[in-house]
């Protein structure tokens, strides 16, 4: 499952931002409004993080590398103390279907997170070090 995703960002110490990291797009990154899965990997190549997004684009280039809240302060903490992050991303596509005469747009992102970390916690008993809660 895991060779199914697909190397997006890498995110490393900066002291050129306030927060403290910079991300490095070595490919064009996705328009707005991919919706994806993702896995940030340490430089031993394990898996730290498993996360999902409704806009792959944002998430990095504006929440991981700007905004502070718990979640963003616990991962640029870890790539200032232990290294770069590589993210890698499987892209989930966006359905829609006409609901009650109204055209719904959905994408199975939350699902499909829950499904891939519990299969990296039945493969290796626990979550991975930045994820803090099972879903």
């Amino acid at each position: 499952m895991w060779e199914e995703f697909n190397h997006y960002c890498d995110i490393y110490a900066c002291d050129d931002y306030k927060q403290g990291v910079d991300i490095h797009y070595p490919f064009i990154p996705l328009d707005r409004g991919h919706h994806g899965v993702y896995i940030m990997r340490n430089a031993a190549g394990e898996i730290v993080k498993i996360g999902c997004t409704q806009c792959v684009r944002t998430r990095f280039q504006t929440m991981y590398k700007h905004v502070r809240n718990t979640t963003n302060d616990r991962i640029r903490e870890y790539v200032r103390s232990n290294g770069t992050l590589t993210v890698s991303v499987y892209d989930v596509p966006t359905y829609e279907e006409e609901i009650l005469g109204h055209t719904v747009r959905y994408t199975p992102i939350h699902s499909l997170e829950r499904h891939i970390i519990q299969a990296y916690k039945d493969e290796h008993g626990q979550l991975p070090v930045l994820n803090v809660v099972s879903r």
